[in-house]
């Protein structure tokens, strides 16, 4: 098992519902007690998911995840042009408050000393902003990162500026690990490790929609070959002394999409489970 490993930084991907994969990784590394990184890089999603792991709240992701799509209020097709828009995270965010909180005390107080940073988007500049939370601007940060253009709300006010969703600007923070000072990485997928992304439909239409903004615009138009850079690079491993791997599904999550149930989210959850398995007990330690 690989409880040894001198990893120092964990980058957590986003990816909206096929977080799920990623909440199985986690609450894996929660049972066995493996967390000795001392920075932490959560992007869109992936911050709820680091946040559930911080506060020692297992099966939290999962369990308000597979609610979400159950209780037909969360992804509404009807409400894609509405100002929540066709996810809706305001309807999550009253959920998780009312039903199932988390413990944000516990997660700041587990990360004393270490270095969290969430992943948001300038809407001004369109340029990555990388956040340390506290525990008074944990939550609102978190859903700055997960508010996507047209998907959701589109953009959250904090600390006098307008942010959206990280994943649009820096969906990898891999250089932004190295320039903090990482050398020993490790990287929590929602895509298959090397896959590639190309420019989709909603990306043309953001173009337009935002047209107004030449900066938000040159994210959607070229954002996937930043994306798709990214990902090679991880394959090579590393440079020199610095080293980074990835734990990421073998085929693409079911939870990909609008269109999901929580069966979907179960199985991807129990599939990042078993790849973390696979990686806590594969392969001799980096030295």
């Amino acid at each position: 098992m690989r409880s040894k490993r001198a990893f120092d930084t964990l980058i957590v991907e986003g990816g909206s519902l096929r977080c799920a994969f990623t909440a199985g990784v986690l609450d894996t590394f929660a049972v066995v007690g493996y967390n000795r990184f001392k920075r932490y890089f959560a992007v869109s999603a992936g911050t709820m998911a680091l946040t559930s792991f911080l506060a020692g709240q297992r099966k939290h992701f999962i369990d308000v995840a597979s609610h979400m799509v159950e209780d037909g209020q969360f992804i509404r097709f009807s409400s894609a042009f509405s100002e929540e828009g066709l996810m809706n995270l305001s309807h999550l965010f009253d959920h998780v408050r009312r039903h199932r909180p988390l413990d944000i005390r516990a997660a700041a107080m587990a990360t004393h000393g270490k270095d969290v940073r969430m992943v948001t988007t300038d809407h001004a500049t369109g340029k990555p902003m990388y956040l340390r939370p506290t525990q008074k601007d944990w939550l609102r940060i978190m859903w700055a990162s997960s508010t996507l253009p047209m998907v959701t709300r589109g953009k959250i006010r904090v600390h006098e500026k307008w942010l959206f969703d990280g994943g649009i600007s820096d969906a990898l923070p891999l250089q932004a690990a190295l320039d903090a000072g990482s050398r020993r990485i490790l990287v929590i997928r929602t895509r298959p490790s090397g896959e590639h992304i190309e420019k989709g439909w909603m990306d043309t239409f953001a173009t337009y929609w935002y047209r107004d903004n030449p900066a938000i615009v040159r994210l959607y138009t070229h954002g996937h070959f930043t994306y798709n850079e990214t990902v090679d690079r991880l394959k090579t491993g590393g440079e020199g002394r610095k080293r980074w791997e990835e734990i990421a599904p073998l085929e693409p999550l079911r939870s990909d999409g609008f269109r999901i149930n929580a069966g979907h989210l179960i199985q991807d959850y129990h599939h990042g489970m078993a790849r973390a398995l696979d990686w806590l007990d594969s392969a001799p330690p980096i030295r």
